[in-house]
């Protein structure tokens, strides 16, 4: 009987001891502003740079999103990034709840431009603002891709292949 119960001690510490820890990062969202924005789109380290901004509002955002996650997951050489235009003070509230059922694997930022139009400016003056809206940089951190509306997993390859050649 003693060897029973030590035997079932030893299997439920085994149990509640943690032998194959799970990863688990914390996903941090910060502010971007002006300067880190562009520092993003210069310093490309030989990859192009995906740029998605969206939020957790907008419909056609979170519908072209998963599509955005395969794509990080499949093309290593390229940078991916998305830029949340929800409200900074929404980080925790809305936008890593939604990062994380999206198993998101890519860097996220939140807008920290005090004034919505510097930030279109900043990407294309041209850009009306609407959402979602996709920016494609080549590896010197020229823009060479503006995709506005939902988009699909092709259609986001495709742009990728064309400036990959």
């Amino acid at each position: 009987m003693i060897r029973l119960i030590s035997f079932l001690t030893i299997i439920l510490l085994f149990n509640s001891v943690d032998i194959y820890p799970q990863k688990s990062e914390k996903i941090k969202v910060e502010t971007i502003d002006k300067a880190k924005l562009s520092k993003l789109i210069k310093d490309r380290k030989g990859k192009i740079l995906f740029l998605n901004l969206w939020a957790t509002w907008c419909v056609p955002c979170r519908e072209e999103f998963p599509s955005i996650v395969k794509l990080a997951d499949e093309r290593k050489d390229v940078e991916f990034v998305g830029l949340s235009i929800d409200f900074p003070d929404e980080v925790d509230s809305k936008i890593i709840p939604f990062l994380k059922s999206n198993n998101i694997n890519f860097t996220n930022y939140v807008n920290g431009f005090s004034v919505d139009e510097e930030l279109i400016n900043a990407l294309d003056k041209n850009w009306n603002g609407a959402l979602p809206a996709t920016f494609i940089f080549d590896v010197k951190g020229n823009k060479k891709v503006f995709l506005s509306g939902g988009k699909s997993y092709d259609e986001f390859k495709k742009e990728i292949e064309i400036i990959k050649k």
